[in-house]
C-alpha cells in the first residue's frame, strides 16, 4: 500500500508579523519582525480513490483555507497570552502590555494574542498544524504537517493527525 502527501508551497503562503522571543527569566528578544513562509504537506487516505479520479481534490479547495488563515496574521504584532510575566489589559482602542521592565501600547486591532507561552517558529508550526488538520479533516485527510519559516533555512515543522492529537 502507498501513501500519497499532498505538497503545497506557494510565494504567498505567508505572514509578515512583530514578536519578540522570551529565552528565560531574564533575556528576551528585542520586538522585531519577520517576513515568515509557510509550507503545508497533506497526506491523503490511502483508500483514496485516486486511480480512477486520477487526483484527491482541486489543489485551490486547501490553497484558498490555508491563506485566508495565514492572513489572520498578516501584518500584525503576535503575542504570547499565556506567557505568566505577560500582563495584557484592553484600555479603549488600545491593548497595554506589560512585560518585565517593558511596557508597550498598541492598536488593539493590530495584535494577535496567541494561545502560547513563545512567539517561536514552533509555537507557530504547532498552532497552524492542528488548526489546518481541523479545517481538512472533513475531506478525509490523515495527517498535515506544516513548516514555518521566519528566514530561508530557519524554521519549525510540526505534524497533526489523529496518531499526534
Amino acid at each position: 500500500m502507498s501513501t500519497t502527501t499532498l505538497l503545497l508551497q506557494k510565494q504567498n503562503f505567508k505572514f509578515s508579523a512583530a514578536h519578540f522571543l522570551i529565552f528565560d527569566a531574564h533575556r528576551a528578544e528585542r520586538l522585531h519582525g519577520h517576513n515568515y513562509q509557510v509550507k503545508v504537506d497533506i497526506t491523503v487516505p490511502p483508500e483514496a480513490d485516486l486511480i480512477k479520479q486520477g487526483y484527491f481534490i482541486d489543489f485551490n479547495e486547501f490553497k484558498k483555507q490555508i491563506k485566508k488563515r495565514l492572513d489572520q496574521w498578516d501584518e500584525f504584532v503576535l503575542l504570547p497570552k499565556d506567557h505568566p510575566e505577560m500582563h495584557i489589559q484592553v484600555k479603549g482602542p488600545s491593548l497595554e502590555v506589560r512585560f518585565r521592565e517593558r511596557y508597550y501600547v498598541f492598536p488593539k486591532n493590530e495584535v494577535v494574542l496567541l494561545p502560547v507561552t513563545n512567539t517561536s517558529v514552533e509555537q507557530f508550526s504547532r498552532l497552524l498544524s492542528a488548526d489546518f488538520y481541523e479545517m481538512f479533516k472533513s475531506f478525509g485527510v490523515q495527517r498535515v504537517r506544516v513548516s514555518v519559516e521566519e528566514t530561508r533555512g530557519q524554521g519549525a515543522t510540526t505534524v497533526a493527525g489523529p496518531e499526534f492529537n
